[in-house]
């Protein structure tokens, strides 16, 4: 058995040494702030690169939400400010802001992609954010969904359910409204409103597919489909001369 005393003697540091350490190089690094050292003069940046798919925002409008925390130099820069002075601006939905040695800063962002309105003064993301934009009111193609905002997520996926059901007749939704009591109301692209109420609406629109093939072959405009019967429907014609015809009413078993 080897002496013990001719072992290497093991230096044991204390953990205060560690911590004393880091907390001086802590103060150092907070000095070096304070003087400037490693402020803006010392270490500008130069570069703002954006990266994204951008419809709505331009790249310049984004510079210039990071323009004030960026003149704070590379390492003195804030980039949780950063990252929310581009995301405040309307249509960006997410942003990551990260230093780029040695003098630029990397923001990557992705915009709110609009699918449908809600409640004509916000739009739907196709996330499923609701958010808001100056003008929105005058963009084109986007369906309608109204409804208590305590349904708003209901709302959605009721749409996005309803569209793939319309599909298969190759039928699309323009708007779909759901009141107060839960009652739902859906026109689509044809011009034909589909009253389906409170409850069964999954059903009921089923029913108006099975008869859907036969409505479209008549030769006069239909205004409203009324889906609230327990095994069929009324028709209300689009003409005014004659409104209704309650002898469509149709039975399905």
């Amino acid at each position: 058995m080897a002496d013990s005393a001719n072992q290497p003697e093991r230096v044991i540091r204390p953990a205060w040494l560690a911590t004393a350490v880091l907390a001086g190089l802590g103060l150092l690094l907070a000095l070096w702030l304070r003087s400037g050292l490693i402020g803006s003069e010392q270490w500008p940046i130069r570069w703002l690169d954006v990266e994204g798919e951008l419809d709505r925002t331009s790249a310049s409008q984004i510079r210039a939400a990071v323009a004030s925390p960026a003149g704070q130099g590379f390492f003195a820069v804030d980039l949780g400010e950063a990252r929310d002075r581009v995301e405040s601006l309307p249509w960006i939905a997410r942003a990551e802001v990260s230093r780029h040695w040695p003098d630029a800063l990397r923001i990557q962002v992705d915009e709110h992609r609009p699918v449908a309105r809600w409640n004509d003064d916000r739009l739907f993301s196709d996330r499923g954010e609701v958010f808001r934009v100056n003008g929105s009111e005058g963009m084109q193609g986007l369906a309608r969904l109204r409804g208590p905002e305590i349904m708003r997520e209901q709302v959605l996926d009721r749409w996005l359910d309803m569209r793939r059901t319309l599909g298969r007749v190759g039928r699309d939704i323009v708007s779909l409204h759901v009141d107060d009591r839960g009652a739902w109301r859906v026109t689509l692209d044809d011009g034909i409103t589909l009253v389906l109420g409170r409850e069964k609406v999954e059903q009921r629109l089923e029913r108006y597919i099975a008869v859907q093939p036969a409505l479209s072959s008549r030769k006069r405009s239909i205004g409203t489909v009324d889906l609230r019967y327990t095994n069929g429907l009324a028709v209300r014609w689009a003409e005014p001369a004659q409104e209704s015809e309650s002898g469509d009413e149709q039975q399905h078993g």
